[in-house]
């Protein structure tokens, strides 16, 4: 047995220590030989692994092998960051190796392998461990990379902040923390990091100034490096990290004086934090009396258009403790008049009062442009105004109409799969992505038909598509978990029932008798609530007709879930002429899916149909399918804990139920009893809740019944409420208390691409004149007041609604929340009530919606300087004002005048 057969094994087998030896006790022939073999040999055991992938023990001892074998530099560096050989590093462990192995190369190798793997790292890598090879090599060299991924390197993985001072990369990699991009992101939360002692060296900011000031390194270079990355400008999160070393480094009163020009310069857009930090140095420059009256009125302008309250407040603040004692009365009033446009009342009210109080002061010409800038102050503000500064005419009111919310414009259903390549594409595709109704219905439709034409065909191409992607799928799944897994999904099951027919039972019978006898457990699993398991038996009844029939029902036509009418008689049709006959939860969910208004001529043509499903559904066109069921939701005084001697796995805030006669399957597919809320162990909102409101798009109401149990009290994780909401809102049907509430909650998410997607699905109910504002605004308020939401997010959310267009329709919302979210007297208000009264106040001027909420007067003649009480007042007087500006669509106590009221359930 030769040198390479022995390294051979000792690399298949992952035995490092042996592989590195056999490595260092080979000539230079010996070298060149092995690493001609490398290649082979990688090739060789990737493709005897069980999906392409080499054991991390195998793939480290391959890289070593390489880094000791492999001539050229260049050569050697691509081995070392090939990505099939990226191991999982113990850098305290292997780094030694791979320095023995390297050590006897020339530090000129060395340094120039270490230079070629750190500018193949990037800045967003996952996988430090080519930072630490690189490292170990530059180091052993005595060479510095810069390049961008090894500086973010070093602070993410490499450097260790109490130990900066012994760090060899330290001088040389100091300035490029300004420079890099990746650098605030990777010590965003530096500071919250646990460190090792009970001082703060081990966060990086603390660590530098340390350093700083112990004259290790130069402390200007720090404060210009902060500054200058501030001015280049980026997110809060990724300069969060320079805000902290700013304040580490703690300017004195003459570092700051000599950069207030650039402080001055940040205070317009840089990010709150950036802008809060600036705007204390100008002050303190101020005090030093550092800030010319150029300056003053640049930074002054800046500051009080900014978007930020918390910094116009401190900018107002500033201006008015000033304005005498610097000599600069009329520059504050001419920069506080800029706010008396604020949509913010408190702002306004605040440069109102800074104006009178400095009037006696101002100059004629100033005098003017304040009385001028007043005219669009509200009348109240205005009076005090001319008060102080003269005569203030009122502005013309504006002719422009406010904007409409923008029009809703439905979804398409995604074009049907034709080929058998599309077919095996869309598997592969599918099964690396979370699995959404439309896709599914698309891959499953396609599947049935293919299967139906050409069986053995179909089952090859998905056979050749696993081989490549998806090999596991192709072996045996001996534990119960992975058999589980595979029949729970909509798109593996049907595939792994193609090629493993006796492998994977279709348990159709099982499954049907638990739906159709309110069975709440299927196949030994936990408790599975009514729509999960009529879902669970189409899946298997679709498993169990691959090849069978042609043609399914259900598949939907459009992108709210409906299937037209005249499509579905014809592909009745189709299975008459095949001689088959459709699923019954095939036929029940085709049905379900009708529209609410049917063309007369598929009524007629479905007269023609003469199979019993046929039948079934001309009938069901003939009568007008569905109607509309009951469906009740309240709000318990308490929340419930138990229903009779069920208890319930967490405490319910509003209860809906849904009435339905009969035992058809339809009626127990909309049913909804309360057994509902206990037919389930803790929340089972998933990836397949989402399937719901496409089960039943004519009757989003009662979908909504379904979702409650398990949507309300979700708001702290995204699991596609947003997307559950827009689907609802693109479905038809009335729109109550059930929709209402999950659309409050939905707002309410801590998710902001949830709660954008519901802002969303707000303007879609609004757009089709079907949202039940009154309704939402009524759950908003009663669980924002137990705590179950969050205001502060339901706040920007219908800020966001109103802001795109939907003035009057977020009013209602507010005027039907307020009532139930204030808190009583002696009680405290949640968090962010104060800022759902200020928004209620801007769209109360903007809507000129008039009118008391009892509630509002109630907590506004209670006296005190809380802002709660400000809010209040401030809305109270707004809609007690007498003469309201123009509005297109007025809006009222009542809601907006412009739009039917949506039907809405008890």
């Amino acid at each position: 047995m030769n040198v390479w057969d022995d390294l051979h094994k000792a690399i298949r087998s992952g035995a490092l220590e042996r592989a590195v030896r056999l490595v260092s006790e080979l000539d230079e022939p010996g070298r060149r030989a092995v690493a001609k073999e490398l290649p082979g040999a990688l090739k060789e055991l990737r493709a005897a692994s069980a999906h392409g992938f080499l054991q991390p023990l195998t793939a480290q001892a391959l890289l070593l092998a390489g880094a000791g074998t492999i001539g050229g530099a260049a050569a050697a560096a691509a081995w070392m960051t090939r990505a099939d050989l990226r191991p999982w590093w113990d850098e305290d462990k292997y780094c030694p190796l791979l320095c023995d192995l390297t050590s006897s190369r020339p530090d000129e190798w060395r340094a120039e392998v270490a230079q070629r793997i750190a500018a193949r790292l990037k800045t967003s890598e996952e996988f430090w461990t080519y930072w630490h090879i690189a490292a170990a090599l530059a180091r052993s060299a005595g060479v510095v990379p810069v390049s961008d991924g090894f500086v973010v390197g070093w602070v993410e993985e490499g450097g260790s902040a109490r130990r900066l001072a012994e760090d060899p990369f330290l001088e040389a990699l100091v300035p490029r923390l300004f420079e890099v991009d990746g650098v605030g992101a990777a010590l965003a939360f530096d500071a919250a990091r646990p460190q090792q002692d009970e001082t703060r060296k081990g966060a990086w900011a603390a660590g530098l100034a340390d350093l700083a000031h112990a004259g290790r390194l130069d402390r200007t270079a720090l404060l210009d490096g902060c500054i200058s990355r501030f001015l280049r400008g980026g997110t809060a999160h990724n300069l969060r990290w320079f805000v902290g070393l700013h304040e580490e480094l703690a300017p004195t009163g003459e570092e700051v004086a000599a950069r207030v020009r650039d402080y001055v310069r940040l205070l317009p857009v840089a990010p709150p934090a950036v802008a809060d930090t600036a705007l204390r140095q100008v002050r303190r420059a101020d005090d030093l009396g550092a800030l010319d009256g150029a300056l003053f009125e640049e930074a002054a302008g800046a500051l009080l258009f900014r978007p930020e309250k918390k910094l116009v407040r401190a900018a107002l603040t500033w201006l008015d403790r000033t304005a005498r004692a610097r000599d600069r009365v009329d520059a504050t009033l001419r920069a506080v008049s800029a706010v008396f446009t604020s949509e913010a009342l408190d702002l306004r009210e605040r440069a109102v009062k800074i104006a009178v109080k400095h009037a006696s002061l101002a100059g004629g010409d100033v005098r003017a442009e304040v009385r001028d800038a007043a005219a669009e102050l509200p009348a109240d503000l205005r009076q005090a105004i001319a008060a102080a500064f003269g005569e203030v005419a009122a502005a013309e009111p504006e002719p422009e109409p406010l904007p409409a919310p923008p029009p809703f414009t439905p979804r398409k259903a995604l074009a049907p799969i034709g080929s058998l390549d599309e077919v095996a594409s869309e598997f592969i595709a599918s099964i690396a992505a979370e699995e959404k109704w439309p896709v599914t219905e698309r891959f499953l439709a396609a599947l049935v038909e293919f299967a139906f034409r050409d069986f053995d065909g179909t089952g090859k191409a998905l056979r050749d598509a696993c081989s490549d992607r998806a090999a596991w799928l192709l072996e045996n799944l001996r534990r119960p978990a992975s058999r589980t897994y595979v029949r729970r999904s909509w798109i593996q099951f049907p595939v792994r029932r193609l090629l493993f027919p006796d492998d994977t039972p279709a348990r159709v019978g099982e499954v049907r008798a638990a739906f159709v006898k309110g069975k709440p457990r299927i196949f030994g699993s936990g408790v599975m609530p009514r729509m999960e398991r009529f879902l669970a038996w189409r899946r298997h009844e679709i498993v169990s007709v691959l090849g069978k029939v042609p043609v399914l029902l259900a598949t939907p036509t459009e992108g709210s879930g409906h299937v037209d009418p005249d499509v579905l008689v014809a592909r009745l049709e189709r299975l008459e002429e095949a001689g088959a006959e459709p699923g019954r939860a095939d036929l029940a969910q085709a049905m379900l899916r009708l529209p609410r208004e049917v063309d007369p001529a598929a009524v007629a043509r479905a007269k023609g149909l003469a199979s019993d499903a046929g039948r079934a559904v001309a009938s069901w066109l003939a009568t007008g399918g569905l109607a509309d069921p009951d469906v009740e939701c309240t709000f318990p005084d308490e929340p419930i804990t138990s229903f009779a001697e069920h208890g319930l796995p967490h405490p319910a805030y509003v209860v809906s139920t849904v009435d339905v006669p009969g035992d058809t399957d339809v009626a127990r597919i909309c049913a909804v009893s309360r057994d509902a809320w206990t037919d389930h162990e803790g929340s089972i909102y998933n990836a397949f809740t989402g399937y719901w409101p496409s089960v039943m798009p004519s009757h989003r109401e009662v979908a909504a019944a379904h979702l409650l149990p398990y949507f309300v009290g979700t708001e702290d994780v995204g699991w596609g409420q947003g997307t559950v909401m827009l689907d609802l809102a693109e479905g038809d049907g009335p729109a109550g208390t059930a929709v209402g509430t999950l659309l409050a909650c939905a707002l309410a998410n801590r998710e902001q691409h949830e709660r954008a997607t519901a802002v969303e699905a707000f303007l879609a109910f609004s757009g089709r004149g079907g949202l039940p504002a009154a309704e939402t605004g009524t759950a908003l308020g009663r669980l924002a007041a137990i705590g179950v939401i969050t205001v502060p997010r339901i706040v920007k959310s219908l800020t966001a609604a109103a802001d795109a267009g939907a003035h009057a329709e977020v009013w209602t919302v507010l005027a039907a929340a307020l009532p139930h979210a204030l808190p009583g007297p002696g009680e405290r208000a949640r968090a962010g009530v104060p800022d759902l009264l200020a928004l209620a106040t801007r769209l109360a001027e903007l809507t000129g919606a008039r009118g008391t909420i009892p509630a509002v007067a109630e907590v506004a003649s209670r006296g005190g300087s809380s802002r709660l009480v400000k809010e209040s007042a401030r809305l109270h007087r707004t809609v007690l004002q007498p003469h309201p500006p123009p509005f297109n669509g007025r809006a009222s106590l009542d809601g907006p005048s412009q739009r039917e009221s949506p039907p809405r359930c008890s």
